[in-house]
Formats: structure tokens, C-alpha cells, sequence
């Protein structure tokens, strides 16, 4: 088993649940070199917090896409902390992870279970995150062109305002007038699939839809490899 965490006290469940069948990554540096001494996994449990200021989950996710395409991914994290469900949405979509566990379930008898589950094909992921996973291809239409990730990193300090975020990213206003009926649409069919947020019809309030989602989703829509990983041809393997 794998785990890739950086925080040392997340290991401890881990530890008691798999002995001494755990390999610990607390980050990509770490990982790499695991990969690189042959290091082979049945399944890693990825969070996407690894406290790094060039790497995420996600990039950990992209290695093991190519390196290890056997090891069967648990999407592993808090999944009520910023831009978690987008992570969740990239890890099933993008990469095909098996799984999802919260980590305060991450009880030695719940690891063991999943290993388990796993093992016989069957999906341990809690009912309530299967059916909101089914949804996971709405992620590729909040970021459909590799333009829009610094858009919504314009967004959330220009809380929503457009021609603010025209002028942060020195373009002019008309050309983002896609972005925002686009990707307004796409931000209230993901709430309402994954946050049962009801569709609120025809609205005119675009700005607060689209700052409120860029401020919620921050963490993920400003992670510093999300511009690499997002890229269908750096998933593609050779």
C-alpha cells in the first residue's frame, strides 16, 4: 500500500492497518524516488494537500498514471476543506480512481475494508460520493480551454468583477464574455450535482455566481500544477 500525505500523524491508522506493507510519500520528491528504485503498489491512497508550493495531489496522481498504471487510487482527503470535490471530480475523471475516503473515516478497520473491497471489485466509495462522481466529466467544463485557469485566479481576487479581471490579466473585456456565460453555467450545474445546490434558473447574476465559486474552489482552481495536469496530452500514456 501507498500513502501519500504530508502530514506525519495521518500515517498512524495507516501504519496499524498495513504494517509493515506500507510505503509512506509525504511528497513528490519522495514518491519519485520510490518510483525510481521499482517500488510497485496494489492501491495508494493520494491526498491532495502535500504542503508544496510546485506540486499538488495532482501531480502525484499524473505519476502513478504513468509509472504504475496497476495501482488502483483512493482519492484521499477532507472533502469539506476548499476545492475538494474538484479534486475528487480530477482524480475519477482524469485518472480513473477507484475510490474516495474521507479522512475522518480513516479508521484501521475502514482501511482494511477498502483494501478488501477493492481487491474482489467492488467500490467501497460511500453511496452519496458514487452518485455525485457519475458527474465528474462536468469538470472539463469549468476548465475548458488552458486559458481558463488563470482566469479563475483573476476571478477570485477580482471578486467576480470582470473587467477587473481584464485589466489583472491585460486583455480586453469583450474577449472573456465566453468565459463567463460558459463557465457560469458550468459552476451552477456542478454545485447542483455535487453540493445539491438547486439550479437557479435564468439569472442575471453572474459575478456573485462565479466569485463565490472561484472563492470556494480556490485551492484546486489555483494549484500550481493544475495547468500541466489538465492537459489531455500530458495524461496521455506512450
Amino acid at each position: 500500500m501507498l500513502l501519500v500525505d504530508d502530514v506525519p500523524g495521518e500515517r498512524a491508522n495507516f501504519e496499524r492497518a498495513f504494517g509493515r506493507g506500507l510505503a509512506v510519500a509525504p511528497g513528490i520528491d519522495q514518491l519519485n524516488e520510490l518510483l525510481r528504485d521499482g517500488h510497485s503498489w496494489e492501491v495508494a491512497f493520494v491526498d491532495f494537500n502535500l504542503s508544496s508550493r510546485t506540486s499538488t495531489g495532482l501531480t502525484a496522481l499524473l505519476r502513478l498514471h504513468h509509472e504504475r498504471p496497476d495501482t488502483q487510487i483512493v482519492t484521499y482527503s477532507q472533502f469539506t476543506e476548499s476545492g475538494r470535490t474538484l479534486y475528487a471530480a480530477a482524480a475519477r475523471h482524469w485518472f480513473g480512481a477507484a475510490s474516495l475516503l474521507d479522512k475522518t473515516r480513516n479508521d484501521p478497520h475502514t482501511l482494511l475494508h477498502y483494501l478488501t473491497a477493492l481487491r474482489i471489485g467492488q467500490n467501497p466509495t460511500p453511496t452519496p460520493w458514487q452518485r455525485r462522481l457519475q458527474w465528474s466529466p462536468l469538470l472539463d467544463s469549468l476548465l475548458a480551454d488552458a486559458s481558463w485557469v488563470r482566469i479563475w485566479g483573476a476571478l477570485r481576487e477580482a471578486a467576480g468583477d470582470m473587467a477587473r479581471v481584464a485589466d489583472l490579466l491585460g486583455v480586453e473585456p469583450g474577449s472573456l464574455r465566453g468565459f463567463k456565460d460558459r463557465a457560469t453555467e458550468a459552476a451552477i450545474q456542478f454545485n447542483e450535482k455535487f453540493h445539491d445546490v438547486p439550479h437557479p434558473g435564468r439569472t442575471r447574476n453572474k459575478k456573485g455566481i462565479l466569485a463565490a465559486f472561484a472563492a470556494e474552489h480556490r485551492h484546486f482552481l489555483t494549484a500550481p500544477d493544475l495547468s500541466t495536469v489538465m492537459s489531455p496530452s500530458s495524461r496521455r500514456r506512450g
